[in-house]
């Protein structure tokens, strides 16, 4: 039989993290609150991915005070750690501790450099004045010819969570024929991506699927209005209901929402990273995006 021993999670004789009094008497060392103890203030703050250790491996609020921690090694050898809260004790193992990919999963920057360890595929372009542009030589059409397709530069990790979003602030010129784009969930060639041209006719807007590289466009509208050629640029998806959503706001323009469901199997293709991109006609263009914003649905 596997011999089990106790391991102190901290120093015998300290009040548990996540609680303090104010004259009041905490438990000396066994994780419960003490007869008589009074006016208890709950750090709510304090969500144990903070401490160190095998402890920090919980990502998670539990319900209320945490009132005792526990090593327990069964008989199989496995270790396990007991969470004792108000509502009863809650198991958990080093094996399912999580990798901690959240904080910087999704793009977040502002271009005042470019930073080639947070991007990959950035050949084609380069900062200047707090702004992400194309190189002098990186044209995505000969002259004269119609952009479709952006230069995408990918972000560096993919997203830890399902269902997330990217937006940017573009910036194009009124003349000209440019694109800026916004991708998310992809892998290889299958992704999602919203589009935003300006063509000598004016200005449209898209919403796309590449799957295998093969593009299909699944909705799509005019920016009505716009006078000016910049604004901002969001794609979403929602993996619950399978939903994505793309929303273009041009300057001078009304505000403009596309949505589509996708199938399941269409879905079940998508990946999970995230990129930018433009492209121009003419070397001559230099269409812009100013800042770059991954985060939750809504946020």
């Amino acid at each position: 039989m596997t011999r089990w021993n106790e391991f102190p999670l901290r120093p015998q004789g300290q009040p548990w993290p996540g609680l303090n009094t104010r004259g009041g008497r905490l438990d000396p060392g066994q994780g419960q609150l003490e007869d008589g103890s009074f006016n208890a203030i709950i750090n709510e703050s304090d969500i144990l991915q903070k401490r160190k250790g095998f402890v920090r491996g919980l990502d998670e609020r539990f319900d209320g005070p945490v009132c005792g921690l526990f090593s327990y090694t069964g008989n199989c050898g496995i270790e396990y750690l007991l969470v004792a809260d108000q509502d009863g004790v809650k198991v958990r193992t080093p094996f399912d501790v999580p990798t901690f990919l959240g904080s910087d999963s999704l793009p977040n920057d502002d271009f005042n450099e470019l930073n080639t360890t947070r991007w990959t595929n950035t050949d084609d372009y380069q900062s200047f004045l707090g702004a992400l542009q194309l190189t002098d030589l990186a044209n995505s059409a000969a002259t004269g010819g119609v952009v479709e397709e952006s230069r995408l530069m990918q972000w560096f990790k993919p997203s830890a969570i399902e269902s997330y979003q990217v937006e940017i602030q573009y910036n194009l010129e009124a003349a000209g024929d440019q694109v800026a784009a916004v991708v998310i969930k992809r892998d290889t060639d299958n992704y999602l991506v919203t589009n935003v041209y300006i063509r000598p006719a004016g200005y449209t807007f898209n919403m796309q699927l590449v799957t295998s590289g093969v593009r299909r466009t699944l909705d799509s509208d005019a920016l009505a209005g716009a006078s000016i050629a910049d604004g901002f640029l969001r794609l979403s998806y929602d993996a619950e209901t399978r939903i994505v959503t793309a929303r273009a706001i041009p300057t001078g323009g009304s505000q403009v929402t596309l949505t589509k469901t996708l199938t399941e199997a269409e879905s079940n293709n998508l990946g999970q990273n995230s990129a930018i991109g433009l492209a121009r006609a003419e070397a001559t263009e230099q269409p812009e995006i100013l800042q770059v914003i991954g985060g939750v649905l809504g946020s």
